[in-house]
This record gives C-alpha cells, sequence and structure tokens, in this order.
C-alpha cells in the first residue's frame, strides 16, 4: 500500500555540486549500480507515544514539512554533459510506502522495511528521499527513511530524524535551518584560496608516503572480493576512554592512532597514511545543514612510540588532517593526476577511517565487562577503497567494522587485524606503574 504527500518551499535552483557532494558522488559511481547501495544513509524513526496515536497522513504530512524545510531533500542529481549538477525542486510528491503489522511485529517490520528501501542505488535524477511507514492498528509506529549519500551525510540524516520527531511533539519549529544547500555552493565556489591551502598540504604529503598502503594483490580473493567484518567490544570501549581521558583526545583519535600504528606494522611501511573521513561540522552554520560535508582529511604517521606516547605526539597532526578535509574536488582530483605522474603510478593510499557514531559515549568509560564478538557482514563486488576502519555502536557498545580487498588482506588476515586492535588498546589501557 502505498501513499503520498506534497510538500513545497519557496526556495529553487540549479547549481553545481557542493564539494564534499562530488566527492562522495564519485565514490559511488566509482562502484557502480550493482555496489553503490551500500552508500545509502538508512534511519529508522519510533513515532513519539506522547499524545495520541498518529494516523499516517499526520506523520506524512509532517515529514513533508521537513523535506520543504531542507534543499537537500527536495535536489535532483543528474549527470549532465559536463558532469554532475543538481536542481533544487520548489514543490514535488513525495511517495511513501506503508506496511501493515501487529503492534508486536512493528520493530522487525520498520527493520525489514528500511533494509528493503535502502537495497537498491538512487538513480540519475531519483528523488533523494525514500519513505515508508509501520501503520499498527490504523496508527503509524515508525517511518522508515532513506536517503542517498549524495544528499545527506550520517550526521545530516540524524537531522532530518531529529526535525521529523520535533514536528510529531510540537507541531512546530522555532528555528529555521542553520544554512542551506544552494547557500553552501555559492560559499565555496568563493572559497578557492581555502581549497588550495588544503590541496597543497595533501600534495606535500603524497610526495613522501609510498603510492598506496596496499600496493599489490597478494591472493585471489573471497566472493564477493570486498568483505565486511565487524568486532563489537565492551573491553574495547573501555580501554578506548580510558586513554581517551588520560591523554586528553577523543576515543575517535585513540583508534585512529591505533589502527595506524597497526597498518604501519602490518605493511612494513615507514611512514604510514590513513584518509579520516571528516564530518566538517565545526562551527554553527554546518550544526544542522543537510548535505554531504565529509570528505577526506590525510593522516601520516612515521616513527612511533607505546600508543600512550603516540596519542600525545601525533594529536597535531590527527587536527592538522581534519583542517585539511575541505577542498574542491575536481582541483583536488587534478592534484592527484599530477602527483601520480610525476612519480610514475598512480599515488592514493586507500585506506579510510570513519566514525559513525552519533557522539562521544560517556558510558563507554564502565567496566568494560561482556564478551566481544566477530561477525561477517554482506560483502560487496567493488568498494571506493582497499581497507576501511568504521566505528559505530553495534549490538549496546562500540563496533569496528572493517572493509578489504580480499585481493590484498584476505579475510583471516582482516579478523586478526581486529582482535589485533582489541588486545593493543587494552593492553595499553592498563593502569600505569
Amino acid at each position: 500500500m502505498r501513499l503520498s504527500v506534497d510538500f513545497a518551499s519557496d526556495r529553487s535552483g540549479r547549481t553545481e555540486l557542493a564539494w564534499g557532494q562530488r566527492a562522495i558522488w564519485e565514490a559511488i559511481h566509482g562502484v557502480g549500480p550493482d555496489n553503490a547501495h551500500y552508500f545509502n544513509v538508512p534511519r529508522v524513526l519510533a513515532v513519539p507515544r506522547a499524545g495520541n496515536p498518529r494516523r499516517p497522513e499526520v506523520v506524512a504530512a509532517a515529514l513533508a514539512e521537513v523535506v520543504g524545510r531542507h534543499d537537500g531533500l527536495r535536489s535532483l542529481v543528474r549527470l549532465g554533459v559536463d558532469g554532475p549538477y543538481q536542481e533544487v525542486a520548489a514543490a514535488g510528491t513525495l511517495p511513501i510506502e506503508t506496511v501493515e503489522a501487529a503492534r508486536g511485529d512493528a520493530d522487525d517490520a520498520a527493520a525489514d522495511l528500511v533494509a528493503r528501501l535502502a537495497g537498491r542505488s538512487f538513480d540519475d535524477g531519483e528523488q533523494p528521499l525514500r519513505a515508508g511507514l509501520v501503520v499498527c492498528d490504523g496508527a503509524a509506529t515508525h517511518v522508515a527513511l532513506v536517503i542517498s549519500h549524495v544528499v545527506a551525510d550520517w550526521r545530516a540524516a540524524d537531522v532530518v530524524v531529529r526535525d521529523l520527531r520535533m514536528l510529531l511533539l510540537r507541531g512546530a519549529i522555532a528555528r529555521p535551518p542553520s544554512s542551506q544547500l544552494l547557500d553552501l555552493v555559492r560559499e565555496e565556489q568563493a572559497a578557492s584560496a581555502r581549497s588550495d591551502r588544503a590541496i597543497a598540504q595533501w600534495e606535500a604529503l603524497l610526495r613522501t608516503v609510498p603510492s598506496g598502503m596496499f600496493p599489490k594483490a597478494v591472493g585471489a580473493g573471497s566472493t564477493p572480493r570486498y568483505a565486511r567484518a565487524v568486532l563489537s567490544s565492551p573491553r574495547l570501549d573501555h580501554a578506548a576512554h580510558v586513554l581517551a581521558r588520560r591523554a586528553g583526545v577523543s576515543t575517535a583519535t585513540v583508534l585512529l592512532v591505533a589502527v595506524t600504528m597497526l597498518l604501519r606494522e602490518l605493511t612494513g611501511h615507514e611512514v604510514c597514511a590513513m584518509t579520516p573521513i571528516v564530518h566538517n561540522r565545526f562551527d554553527d552554520r554546518s550544526r544542522d545543514l543537510v548535505t554531504s560535508l565529509n570528505q577526506l582529511g590525510l593522516f601520516t604517521l612515521g616513527s612511533c612510540g607505546s600508543l600512550g606516547e603516540t596519542l600525545v605526539s601525533a594529536y597535531p597532526a590527527v587536527l592538522a588532517s581534519y583542517r585539511r578535509a575541505r577542498f574542491d574536488t575536481r582541483a583536488f582530483d587534478a592534484m592527484i593526476d599530477r602527483v601520480s605522474a610525476d612519480r610514475g603510478i598512480s599515488v592514493f593510499p586507500s585506506c579510510c577511517f570513519n566514525d559513525l557514531r552519533p557522539g562521544e559515549d560517556p558510558g563507554g568509560a564502565g567496566s568494560g565487562d561482556g564478551e566481544s564478538e566477530l561477525e561477517w557482514l554482506p560483502g560487496t563486488d567493488q568498494r571506493s577503497c582497499y581497507f576501511c576502519v568504521a566505528l559505530m555502536r553495534w549490538k549496546g557498545t562500540l563496533g569496528v567494522e572493517l572493509s578489504a580487498d580480499t585481493t590484498r588482506l584476505p579475510e583471516g588476515e582482516m579478523a586478526d587485524l581486529l582482535h589485533r586492535l582489541e588486545s593493543f588498546v587494552v593492553g595499553a589501557a592498563q593502569p600505569l606503574s
């Protein structure tokens, strides 16, 4: 069953993609339509129980208001003769799939619905938001949302869910968004100096590191070629918080530095490079901007001591990697081509690090009791990088997901690396003598 709702706004226009949008668009198109659904951004909102049960039409009307509120949710991304561009529509119609479920089955129905909506790639020019409702006894209990990653990163999706929840609870949102997609594109078009500085810093570092962290295939690989494993570990969660407090850094910094140190050991490179995916939401204007602001930073690590010592010595380089993660993607691509031509080999670390958690979890600094669990998730035939570590909340604790090209890092070595990460960080967090 389907229903539909009209949305409208007084904002519209045609423009190029923002820097972060262009970066993720290139990654999505690089893996092809059969694998691009991996980039989709899913969310499920349990409809607030405060007040009377809400009919599907009421929830649909609130969702239409959220779409009208944000340029990004009305952006149709198309491929033209000169590359990708976007049209932000002033009005349109949002189709919404509805699923009937018994009250006790609503959570599972919502999980199934969002997985199905997320299971296919977004087509050229397709509306960037897919929506569905779980309905029990005539009332909507869950909203399933899937957003194209070209128009929303994970934090932007959280803004969308927050706004929808606010409308369902209060009926209105007092303040407008802090900024809008069309405004961002205009600002970036006038910010070439900032982009140039970031790209120059990237270039200087790329001329000092190996051409790639995993430059050669070592075996036939698995099927599918890119495997995914996730380690859920209360012990690692606790240890990361202990080290973060001790060094005065974030848990993301602890794990970024630890992974880079282990990668340096694994590959044998004297200098190891990682590309943290930076959310670029460091000021009030970007706070609730719905778009893809994520771009790659570049963190390099040479000689190091213990993990505790290296967290202190490497922290300035971690911060610098975040600052160099805003740049014009087209100029950046040209720099990569130039450096690769100069070195006579394709140059890029192809090792990324992504913190997908909604924020620091103070509860993670508890005792660390609980068993660790390693499980394998569905893989893909193609990915945009050979090695990617992602942090997430998984089964009530920290989850570390590793996706890797098994022709370069076989599944057994992937599992070993995740367990090694746990023991390395836990060991470093032991009380100082």
